[in-house]
């Protein structure tokens, strides 16, 4: 089986991803009765500007979206929601203020929420050096049918992992990892348990140059494969996300086919 770069990553990124992604990052906002409306910012129709980052998902249970303008706002991230009831809401949004930690003034992760396109006061990314729900006051909901935005305020980073609206205004949600994972998928309607994904021959943990290559050997030679992958992309440093492209001697005695497909699927390296 010849499959070269591009086919490679066309096809199996997108029934590998699509199908690891699918309790998660197709996940639709749930209406929970009149209780809750439970946001991620993943499922957001529209990134706008702001990037899907997933790389912390093992410390905060999901991935989260990230404003990364270089100092200059992004375009609003959007999507539409339906609420059970229209009324007063207490909103909370799960963010962070990224610079917290080392006691940096200022907060320039700055963000709002925009309800049917009118921003709301709170300004979020401005408290806290872990992750944690914001409290952002009440909101008003005049119509089922509702488009939410986020709006970067600075360009510098903010970050936004879901948005909850609670129809009782005396409920906190929980920043206990485990006691937010039990809910988060109660909310979304998941399975405690995770669904059975099959025998294979050969696991790949990882789609980074190294697995990639890995995989597609042992399918080549009739092994029944998965590669497994937390990115939207494959070839980790090597990928379009971060563009390291690999360089270094390959096809090398003893081992002279080492390095044969790796040389296969990347493209030329114009210097």
């Amino acid at each position: 089986m010849d499959l070269k770069r591009r086919s490679f990553l066309a096809s199996t990124s997108s029934a590998l991803l699509s199908a690891l992604a699918a309790p998660n990052l197709s996940a639709k906002p749930k209406k929970n009765g009149s209780a809750f409306l439970f946001l991620e910012a993943e499922s957001f129709s529209d990134y706008g500007g702001w990037a899907l980052d997933q790389q912390s998902m093992d410390q905060m249970g999901s991935p989260y979206l990230l404003a990364h303008g270089l100092g200059r706002p992004v375009k609003d991230a959007t999507s539409k929601v339906t609420f059970a009831q229209t009324g007063k809401y207490k909103v909370w949004v799960r963010t962070k203020d990224w610079v917290a930690p080392w006691k940096a003034e200022g907060a320039p992760g700055k963000f709002q929420i925009l309800i049917n396109n009118k921003p709301h006061p709170e300004i979020f990314g401005t408290k806290g050096d872990k992750w944690h729900w914001h409290d952002g006051g009440i909101v008003e909901i005049t119509s089922p049918e509702t488009t939410i935005s986020l709006r970067d305020l600075t360009g510098f980073e903010g970050r936004c992992e879901a948005i909850l609206f609670a129809k009782d205004h005396e409920f906190a949600p929980s920043n206990d990892p485990e006691t937010l994972r039990k809910f988060r998928r109660k909310l979304l309607g998941l399975p405690h348990k995770p669904s059975d994904g099959g025998t294979y021959d050969f696991v790949v943990i990882g789609g980074g140059i190294a697995g990639t290559c890995a995989a597609l050997s042992a399918a080549r030679q009739g092994l029944k494969t998965v590669l497994v992958q937390d990115r939207p992309v494959l070839g980790g440093n090597g990928s379009s996300e971060v563009r390291v492209w690999p360089e270094g001697h390959t096809e090398q005695e003893p081992f002279p086919q080492v390095g044969n497909i790796v040389k296969e699927i990347l493209p030329d390296i114009t210097r």
